[in-house]
């Protein structure tokens, strides 16, 4: 997929999901956010940068911590903005500001910001690198670079089932964009690659219990999976669905379908 219809596509997937997007079966990108402030430990007046802001938990999140400071959101899809509005009204935040714009091509100066955060962004983006560095050039020397992604193994085996039963109906399915950063040695040299130092890594585990297959459909439906379900004709979705569901509900326990969920959040210093 050429680089613009790539962008198309998940504006258009993320706009269609955005009245639910981390809420309910979705909730672990807002137990993830609600790690940073504990791992950045920020002063109160540093100038803020989320890329890829989707509805707003991360920026929120940072934002009830700078409060001499300022936040601004960006990301491509109108929808998550839209969101992300009404929640910082809802907080009550006012040292938020959202914008939408392609984290690629950022019309925002340079050495401007004291920390750049990317929750679950960066990998939908084939050159990470250029990313990487164009997002170090907005942030002041000293500043940090920081962000979120899952670990290997997460959303494991209803991830791989899944996509097994759309290969099997003939969707086209690239291989997962995270599984390029599921580790710490894969996020370390991009963040090298971009010139940032003094790096860490910290895991959290941010998984939870489903009652049973409906809540990992919640997930499917309401997240970037719906893109590749909304391939199949009606009655094939139809189909799809219910064979997804049983194979899913075959993995229960006494307490449920446990839906695994790891994050890794590394941080790096600009010089």
């Amino acid at each position: 997929m050429e680089d613009e219809q790539r962008k198309a596509f998940i504006r258009e997937v993320f706009n269609s999901v955005c009245e639910r997007y981390g809420q309910g079966s979705l909730r672990f990108f807002e137990y993830a956010a609600q790690h940073l402030p504990d791992l950045l430990i920020l002063r109160g007046d540093e100038n803020v940068l989320d890329m890829a802001a989707g509805t707003g938990l991360a920026s929120t999140a940072l934002a009830g911590q700078v409060p001499d400071g300022r936040v601004t959101g960006i990301d491509l899809s109108e929808g998550m903005l839209a969101k992300a509005q009404h929640r910082a009204e809802e907080l009550g935040l006012e040292n938020i500001v959202f914008r939408r714009m392609d984290m690629t091509r950022m019309d925002l100066p340079e050495e401007h910001f004291d920390l750049v955060n990317a929750s679950f962004g960066v990998f939908f983006v084939e050159d990470m690198q250029s990313l990487v560095q164009h997002a170090a050039a907005r942030l002041k020397p000293g500043g940090r670079f920081v962000t979120t992604h899952f670990a290997e193994g997460s959303m494991s085996p209803m991830q791989d089932l899944i996509m097994q039963r759309l290969e099997c109906y003939g969707v086209e399915v690239p291989q997962a964009s995270w599984n390029r950063l599921q580790n710490e040695e894969q996020n370390r040299l991009l963040y090298e690659s971009a010139g940032l130092g003094r790096i860490t890594h910290t895991r959290n585990k941010v998984g939870y219990y489903f009652k049973d297959a409906e809540g990992w459909w919640d997930v499917v439906w309401w997240a970037g999976y719906r893109g590749f379900v909304n391939q199949l004709a009606p009655e094939q979705a139809a189909r799809f669905r219910q064979e997804h569901l049983d194979e899913v509900n075959a993995l229960a326990d006494e307490q449920g379908v446990y839906f695994n969920v790891e994050v890794i959040h590394t941080i790096g210093e600009k010089a």
